[in-house]
C-alpha cells in the first residue's frame, strides 16, 4: 500500500513539472501558480490549478483592417447581416426616375466595391401657352433621351454619396405656333410694328438639338445596390448634360404696319430683315443660356440577386 502511494506521488509530480513548459510554448495561455492539498477523506494528494489567463494582445480571429478590406471582394457586413460579395451582372437593381429629363426606368449592376454601372431612359412631353413682349406661343415639347453612367462611391462606408460621369443620348425637339394679338403693337428685331386687325401676324418656331450624344455628370446620394444588403433605396442626383445650344427656326407671315405704311411681312424687305434679326437674337440667347441642360432627379429603386 505504501509503495502504491509513493508511485502516485511520483507520477503527479512529473505532471506538474511539465505544466510550465506547456504554458510557455502556448503564448495565449499563461498558467499561474498551482497548489497541492491532501483530501482528508481519501488521504490522497490533490493538485489545485489557478484559472488560466486567456487574455492576449494578438488580433482577434476574423477581424479585418482597412487594407485587408480593400484588397478583397467581400465587404464586412454590419451586425446581423451576411457578407455582400460583388457579382457583376448577377446582382442588379431596377428603378423609376422622375426629374427634369422626364420620367423613365433605370437599371444598375455593381462593377466593384466602389463602382456601379447604370443605364436609363427618359421621356418628357409638354404642351402649354405662354407670352413674351406681345408674342404668344403655343408650345409643344418632345424630349426623349437615354444615359449610361458610372457611379463612383468615394466613401462607400459613409453613405451613398457618388460622382457619376456618363453619356446622354438625346432626341429632344420642340415647336410652337406663334400669334400676335390683332391690332397690338409689338417689337421685332430693331423695329416696332402694329399688327393688322384683319390679317394678323402668325407663324411657327422650331428648335432641335444637333448634338445627339452629349457628355454629362451628376452628383448625388443613394446607392441603387446598397453594400449593406438593404434591398431598396431612394437615389437623388443633381448635375448637367452638355447639350450645346439648340438650333432655332422662325417663319412668320401676316400684315404689319409702321409709320411708312402697311405691308405683307413676307414681301416687305424691312420687315423681313427685322424678322431675321429676331431669329438671330433668340438663337444668341440660346447660345448664352441654353448650352447645358440641368439635371435634377429622384428615384425609387429595388435590387435583386445573390447577396453572398
Amino acid at each position: 500500500m505504501l509503495k502504491r502511494r509513493i508511485l502516485m506521488l511520483t507520477l503527479a509530480a512529473a505532471g506538474v513539472a511539465s505544466l510550465p513548459l506547456h504554458a510557455q510554448s502556448s503564448s495565449p495561455l499563461q498558467s499561474t501558480t498551482s497548489d497541492w492539498s491532501v483530501d482528508s477523506r481519501s488521504n490522497r494528494p490533490t493538485l489545485q490549478l489557478a484559472a488560466l489567463d486567456m487574455s492576449s494582445s494578438s488580433q482577434p480571429i476574423g477581424s479585418m483592417d482597412e487594407a485587408d478590406a480593400d484588397a478583397g471582394a467581400i465587404i464586412p457586413p454590419p451586425a446581423g447581416r451576411s457578407a455582400f460579395q460583388i457579382r457583376p451582372f448577377r446582382q442588379y437593381a431596377t428603378a423609376v426616375r422622375f426629374g427634369s429629363l422626364g420620367f423613365g426606368p433605370e437599371v444598375a449592376t455593381p462593377l466593384g466595391r466602389r463602382v456601379n454601372l447604370r443605364m436609363g431612359a427618359n421621356f418628357f412631353g409638354y404642351t402649354g401657352t405662354f407670352g413674351n413682349g406681345g408674342w404668344n406661343y403655343d408650345a409643344d415639347l418632345n424630349f426623349k433621351s437615354g444615359q449610361v453612367q458610372v457611379d463612383y462611391f468615394p466613401f462607400y462606408k459613409a453613405g451613398g454619396f457618388h460622382v457619376s460621369p456618363g453619356l446622354a443620348f438625346q432626341k429632344n425637339h420642340g415647336s410652337a405656333f406663334i400669334h400676335i394679338d390683332p391690332g397690338a403693337r409689338f417689337d421685332m428685331g430693331d423695329g416696332t410694328y402694329t399688327n393688322s386687325a384683319t390679317d394678323p401676324v402668325k407663324g411657327n418656331a422650331t428648335f432641335a438639338y444637333d448634338r445627339t450624344v452629349a457628355p454629362m455628370v451628376t452628383f448625388g446620394f443613394g446607392n441603387l445596390i446598397p453594400r449593406n444588403g438593404r434591398r431598396w433605396s431612394i437615389p437623388v442626383d443633381i448635375g448637367v448634360v452638355f447639350t450645346g445650344a439648340p438650333k432655332f427656326g422662325l417663319d412668320m407671315d401676316g400684315t404689319v404696319c409702321d409709320p411708312q405704311g402697311c405691308g405683307k411681312l413676307s414681301t416687305d424687305a424691312g420687315a423681313q430683315a427685322d424678322l431675321q434679326r429676331q431669329r438671330v437674337k433668340i438663337q444668341n440667347d440660346l447660345k448664352d443660356y441654353a448650352t447645358v441642360y440641368p439635371v435634377i432627379s429622384v428615384g425609387f429603386a429595388w435590387n435583386f440577386g445573390s447577396r453572398d
